[in-house]
């Protein structure tokens, strides 16, 4: 019982000297400008962007046709109306490799919070049957509750 009872305390001042330590790490420019901000992550920029969570049910190819089946879903805690949907055929399974192939389509849906809705799509590209391709689907809230979201990435009007 003595020897937990040590350990506590020996890793509450071991937290107590980490949180010290960390506070007093705080950069000071000579200019007393503040640091950059760094570049958004790509997964926080989408999220601003009103990302939707994308399940795919079902993929059939023939080597030209792509149909896809599947759902979107609504994570927040505000209603969704319409989204846009983008489907990006790579070079490679990497989201750096060159883009091959880019369809998008507005589904005209509207989910209620934590809601899912079917998503049917058949996608006709010469690119469905190359080796060592992969493809990407993203979807993303049109309108979250009164708010207007911004278009996606590379959205084409």
């Amino acid at each position: 019982m003595r020897t937990a009872v040590g350990f506590n305390r020996v890793f509450i001042r071991g937290l107590i000297l980490l949180a010290i330590g960390t506070l007093s790490c705080a950069t000071v420019h000579p200019d007393g400008e503040p640091p950059a901000v760094p570049p958004m992550p790509r997964n926080a920029l989408l999220a601003a962007l009103g990302q939707l969570p994308v399940f795919i049910t079902d993929q059939t190819t023939d080597g030209r046709n792509i149909k896809l089946r599947g759902l979107v879903a609504n994570p927040f805690p505000d209603p969704v109306d319409g989204v846009r949907v983008v489907f990006r055929m790579l070079a490679a399974p990497d989201d750096a490799a060159r883009e091959l192939d880019r369809f998008q389509k507005i589904m005209h849906v509207q989910l209620a919070a934590g809601a899912r809705a079917p998503m049917s799509w058949d996608i006709q590209t010469m690119y469905a049957g190359v080796g060592g391709s992969r493809f990407t689907l993203e979807a993303f809230a049109i309108k979250c509750g009164d708010q207007v979201l911004p278009l996606p990435p590379d959205w084409k009007e």
